[in-house]
């Protein structure tokens, strides 16, 4: 039974051999078919250089030529390909400067997060990083806080502050030292209902306004000005809200004295109240209004004085208020210069008498609500008057074509007065529109 057993098993081994190699021919070819081994090209792959410090102890830097970034030519089976190509960092290239050659250059080495792939599937182009050695310098940048976001309605961002300190300390290859023009850290404060502390990692921007690339932030060294390391150049941002005042009053104070026989009858301003961010003591001791102190010169005059103020400049001298964001940073302030005894009176449209109204005319008045009437008494017990003491009229007559016109108003002034300057009213006369049945 065995013997029968063992020829069965051994008749024929030469042509049960080559079916079995038929067979592993056949199922590698389906293999392939479904599967195939092909070559793919992975680009913009950056390098990261590590141990920096085998230069530093000779006060040197290593700044990187070129992009600082290569190119994979990577072979292998289809279904890994396609894998690799939906990871988001399937591959890491290295630059390692303990093998920095006598010519400045570093090979390049090359891993993959799939295990399958193995590093003689894969060919780096360029196959080593040329980098230059610079010498080692240090400066001091002031950085600045940029916000984004919005915080809760009736509050707004109202200081800022690194806790770290302003002045950060870099330090980095010479070259790209000297291109370095600004410093920021940005924050973002949304969803924020209180004082808070956000984390920002600072941006460094060279002098056409372009960030710096990882590639040359990797050359620098971040400290704050105590000396201590910045770990990925990030501070510490303490963010204080504060809240708004709406239509606060303005008092604006003149100094100087208007020439002999002149006074200050009164001060205008546009706008005339302005919204303030403010922490609760800075608005208790700013109180009911806002004050600004001695800003118009009114000395010698004997005309009103019209002056533009720069309301952040003042509020740069008053801790904890600012103005809300998009206010307008300018004042206008218009100051009213009268002779002494004069007054002026304001009358109402309706309180003047139009004589000689042209028919079918459209009449538009300017101003269209109420003139100024003003007066000087020409006697010291001259009584007190009102608008309701005076009697104006106008003759529209002239504007019985269509055209623009300035009409004088006759006024009637009550005895111990005198009119101090001409009143006028400009009108604009058009033809009605004739209606048609």
């Amino acid at each position: 039974m065995a013997r029968k057993i063992q020829k069965a098993l051994l008749g024929n081994l030469w042509l049960k051999i080559i079916s079995l190699l038929i067979g592993a021919a056949i199922w590698m070819m389906v293999s392939n078919a479904n599967n195939p081994t092909r070559t793919q090209l992975f680009t913009n792959i950056p390098i990261t250089i590590v141990n920096q410090d085998a230069v530093a102890d000779i006060d040197k830097v290593v700044e990187p030529e070129g992009s600082g970034v290569v190119t994979l030519r990577v072979t292998e089976r289809r279904s890994i390909l396609d894998l690799l190509s939906k990871s988001a960092l399937p591959f890491y290239v290295e630059a390692d400067m303990n093998n920095i050659t006598e010519m400045n250059t570093v090979p390049l080495t090359v891993s993959c997060t799939t295990q399958s792939v193995t590093w003689d599937e894969i060919e780096i182009q360029p196959s080593s990083l040329k980098v230059t050695l610079e010498d080692k310098v240090e400066q001091t940048f002031v950085a600045s806080v940029s916000v984004d976001g919005s915080v809760p309605s009736g509050y707004e961002v109202g200081s800022t502050e690194i806790l770290e300190g302003k002045n950060i300390v870099i330090a980095g290859p010479k070259s790209l030292m000297n291109i370095i023009n600004q410093v920021v850290a940005p924050i973002n404060v949304s969803g924020r209902k209180s004082d808070d502390v956000v984390e920002s990692t600072l941006k460094i921007y060279d002098k056409n306004g372009s960030l710096l690339t990882d590639s040359q932030l990797s050359s620098l060294e971040f400290k704050d000005e105590a000396g201590n390391v910045l770990n990925n150049h990030s501070v510490n941002v303490s963010v204080e809200l504060w809240k708004i005042r709406t239509d606060v009053p303005i008092n604006v104070e003149t100094f100087g004295m208007p020439a002999w026989g002149y006074n200050v009858t009164s001060i205008n301003t546009i706008p005339e109240t302005i919204s303030l961010a403010g922490t609760d003591e800075a608005f208790k001791e700013m109180g009911d209004s806002f004050y600004v102190p001695e800003q118009i010169d009114v000395s010698g005059a004997t005309h009103s004085v019209t002056q533009e103020i720069d309301l952040t400049e003042i509020l740069s001298l008053m801790p904890g208020l600012k103005l809300i964001t998009d206010a307008a940073p300018t004042l206008q302030v218009s100051v009213q210069i009268e002779a002494n005894n004069d007054i002026t009176i304001k009358v109402p449209l309706s309180g003047i008498v139009f004589e000689n109204k042209p028919d079918k005319m459209n009449l538009v008045l300017t101003p269209a609500d109420e003139v100024q009437v003003k007066l000087h008494a020409v006697t010291e017990d001259a009584p007190h008057v009102s608008g309701d003491d005076l009697s104006l009229s106008a003759d529209l007559s002239s504007c019985a074509k269509a055209g623009s016109y300035e009409i004088p108003i006759d006024v009637d002034v009550p005895k111990g007065y005198e009119l101090a300057e001409e009143v006028r009213i400009t009108v604009v006369s058009s033809k009605q529109e004739e209606i048609t049945e």
